[in-house]
This record gives structure tokens, sequence and C-alpha cells, in this order.
């Protein structure tokens, strides 16, 4: 194509052709250079210059490219940036637009990262079926982070508003630096060595890739994996992923957000039971009222009234049975009581004290035989003469045969 000064180009088609001819001429690229004039307007794009020593490119990163936040990417952070180089109409100069930033020097990291990510997925570390439900009303909650700063202090605050009843255990634990894994271990080894936790959480706030590290550390994940109680992982911000997030029964975005998904709201359980009251209360009115329109209906209609009145006239029978049953027994009881009053009578006349009462005497030998015949006895004998009052002795003198 020619250009001549009858024929020239403007600003926007020369700055079109330069930017085709450098799209077409370079693929996408990895730039290393230090961020400056950082700017992370709302819209959620992120727009720095690149720099080295001598030269400098701008770079824009789209959000829907980017996963970083203005605490990643900071005024003079070292990074590597991938992307496609063009030019920026607007003002004609030179861009990279971004597809992937890494920090300088975590690259490694990442590499370790994804190769760990992928090995434990195969061995089926990150199934969703094996993970374990979390308790919807844990009695006692075993939380493994650094005893002291915000991040313990939030968790605190926040299940207590929530749910003051349950009783949180704390287990001190690095949660950074090369000792940082083995006490994260021992702390779940400690939780599950005991059998009244529900649910352990392992806390920390955020950071870099190099802070967050020891929840990346394979035997941590392995502990998790093994552990017998639900573990929820509550590692940095949003935006960071670990390890341990992948094999948790559950991942929290936050330590705070952890402590919220833990427990329930005590608020909403007294709405939900309030509720369940008002429900409770409207169905029973409902049932009484159904029931008793259908009681109303059964008096009303003529096949209950005619059920009523034979029961009427055979309770009416029943009663005049009653009555005649209550007299049968009344007589049979008179009859009865005239009986024994002449057995009673019988047996007064048979005592031995009634005859005696009349001026009787029963006469005895020594040995207390009764004396019937006089031939019984010989002179000199003693005998005892039982009287109605009292007893006499007396010996014989004479006999009459």
């Amino acid at each position: 194509m020619l250009f001549s000064k009858e024929k020239p180009l403007t600003v926007s088609e020369a700055t079109k052709i330069v930017k085709d001819l450098l799209e077409e001429s370079l693929d996408k690229v990895w730039i290393k250079g230090e961020i400056s004039n950082l700017s992370c307007p709302v819209s959620g794009h992120i727009y720095f210059t690149l720099k080295d020593a001598v030269s400098q490119i701008k770079v824009a990163f789209f959000k829907s490219s980017n996963k970083f936040t203005q605490s990643k990417l900071k005024d003079g952070k070292e990074v590597i940036v991938f992307g496609k180089i063009t030019i920026y109409s607007k003002r004609s100069e030179y861009q990279i637009i971004a597809e992937d930033i890494l920090i300088y020097g975590e690259g490694d990291l990442l590499l370790e990262f994804e190769k760990l990510k992928k090995k434990l997925s195969e061995e089926g570390l990150f199934n969703e079926e094996r993970k374990r439900k979390i308790p919807e009303f844990p009695e006692k909650i075993g939380i493994i982070t650094s005893p002291t700063g915000a991040v313990i202090e939030d968790i605190i605050k926040i299940i207590k508003r929530r749910y003051p009843v349950v009783h949180l255990i704390i287990y001190p634990s690095m949660v950074q630096g090369d000792e940082a894994p083995q006490q994260l271990i021992d702390g779940l080894a400690y939780f599950n060595s005991r059998d009244d936790i529900d649910v352990i959480i392992l806390a920390r706030g955020g950071g870099s890739i190099e802070d967050l590290w020891a929840f990346n550390n394979e035997n941590l994940a392995r502990e998790i994996y093994k552990s017998r109680i639900p573990v929820i992982s509550a590692v940095g911000h949003e935006v960071d992923f670990t390890i341990a997030d992948f094999v948790a029964d559950l991942r929290a975005p936050t330590p705070s957000a952890a402590a919220e998904l833990v427990v329930p709201d005590k608020k909403e359980l007294l709405q939900t039971l309030n509720n369940l009251q008002k429900t409770l209360y409207n169905h029973i009115i409902n049932l009484y009222t159904s029931y008793y329109e259908k009681i109303l209906n059964y008096e009303n209609n003529s096949v209950f009234k005619k059920i009523l009145n034979f029961y009427d006239e055979y309770s009416q029978i029943l009663d005049e049975y009653l009555v005649d049953i209550k007299k049968s027994i009344k007589d049979l009881l008179k009859n009865k009581n005239e009986q024994i009053k002449f057995i009673y009578e019988k047996l007064l006349l048979l005592n031995p004290y009634s005859i005696l009462k009349k001026g009787y005497s029963v006469v005895f030998d020594e040995n207390g035989k009764i004396i019937k015949n006089s031939e019984n006895v010989d002179i000199g004998d003693d005998i005892n003469i039982k009287l109605y009052k009292g007893e006499l002795k007396a010996n014989i003198t004479k006999t009459g045969r």
C-alpha cells in the first residue's frame, strides 16, 4: 500500500496499521518487570506500568481475567505478566492486555502447588462424596490457629454472638513457617483423640502464597482426609485457595465466614421456633374446627340420630336390669344374714359356757378327764369341778352307784 502527501493517513489509520503489524508479528509473551502507578478502580479492572531500569510498558488486567486484588499487587512488586502486546488506539500507546500475572518467585511454588493438587485429586482426596456433613448444632468446636491476633478474636466473637451455648476449644499452632504444618497436624490428631468434638476449624488470615504455604503441605492434607471429625478450612481471603481447602469437608472463604457457617444464628432459631409454634397452633385450631363441624353434622344426620335413639333405649333397659340385679343381691344378702343369725344362735345354745351359766358344772379327775359316771371314781380320789365362774377342788368320801 502506497501513501503520499496527496493521500495522507489519518492518525487513527496509522495507529491501526501499527497495531495490526504488532499483533500479527508477536504472539502472547511473558514479560518481567516492576509495578508502578498501580490503579484499581471500582470497575474491578487493574491498571499499572511495568518497568525496568530503562523502559516501561502499560498493563491492562481486566476483571474477567484477574484473580488479584490491590493487596496482592503493589507498587514496587516484581511480577511476571503473560499477555498480548497491542496498541491502545485512543492514546496510540502500546500496552499489554494481561491474561495472567505471577508474583516473581511464586512461579515455582505455583507449579509445586498444581503438581500436588493433581496428585491428590487423582487419589480421590478431593471427592465430594467422601466429605462429611457439618453438624447443624455442634456442642463443642475445636479451633486450630494462632492463639493471638484478629483471626481468633473474630471467630470467638462471631460464634458467641450467634450461638452462645457452644463450647470452643482452641489448639494453639503456628500458621506460617517450616514448623507450622506439623503443629497443624498435631492439632488435628489431638482433636481426633477426643470423643466430644463435633467439628474442627483450621484458620489463618490472608497473606502471600509463601505465607499460606503451610496449608499446602501434603502430610497435612492426608491428616485432614483421614480425620473422623468434619474439618472446615478457613485460610486467607476469598481469592486464596490452598490444598487444605480442597481436601476439607467445607471451605470457608475467610475465618469470619467459617464462624458464620459452623453455627446457627440464635435469632433465626428463635424466629423459626416462633413460626413453628404459630403453625402448630393454627393446625390444632383447624383440626378442632374441622372435627367440631363433623360432630355437628353427625348430630343432624338421621342415621346418627337413630343410633343415639337406639343407644338411649338400650341404656334404659340396662338401667332396669341394674335395678333388678341390685334388688336380687339385696334379697340374697338378707336371706344369708338370717341364716347366719340362726346358725349363730344354735352355736350359742351348744356352747358349754351357756350350760354352765344356767347352774350346771363339769367334773374332771386328776388327769383332766371329764367324769360322766360315779363308777369312774373311788373314795379318796381328788376331783376338779368347773363352774360358770371359777373352779372347786374336792375329795370323794362317798359314792352312789
